[in-house]
């Protein structure tokens, strides 16, 4: 006789559904809101110099470096949702990976607001805004993820 797996309870599995469902929403949002803030070039960055050198050039992606972060934790974070979504990884440790990404994600867009001239003169400051709702929703669907007692 095959092993049977045992069923999860019927909340179990719609709340890892909802959970991928969040996570991954709140991902495709970050990702836009990054190529939104890169691709940006507002009015009041018009005095922007051609870059000069290695040592302009590293200084700028300091600047842009956390952006950049939060699009790499994005993408992590689709793949952390596709492996609990087809149930590869189990929901407790996913819940707890999908909440320290969504927290990199904040934190990672909160630093670069200070950072990024223009994304505080109002220019591409709804793609910053975006984001940080994009990283709460992540965060949301690694506590939602948890509470299916799976």
């Amino acid at each position: 006789m095959a092993a049977q797996r045992p069923a999860a309870p019927p909340n179990a599995r719609a709340a890892r559904i909802s959970g991928v469902t969040f996570s991954v929403g709140g991902a495709v949002v970050v990702i836009g809101g990054v190529i939104s803030i890169l691709a940006g070039s507002p009015a009041a960055a018009h005095d922007l110099a051609p870059v000069t050198g290695s040592a302009d050039l590293i200084q700028r992606f300091g600047e842009m470096s956390p952006i950049v972060s939060a699009a790499f934790a994005a993408l992590t974070v689709v793949g952390v949702a596709g492996l609990l979504g087809l149930r590869r990884l189990q929901a407790p440790a996913a819940s707890v990976e999908l909440a320290v990404l969504g927290l990199v994600i904040i934190f990672s867009i909160v630093g670069a607001l200070g950072r990024v001239g223009h994304a505080t003169d109002g220019g591409v400051m709804g793609a910053a805004v975006a984001c940080l709702m994009g990283g709460t929703a992540v965060l949301a669907g690694g506590i939602i993820a948890v509470l299916g007692r799976e």
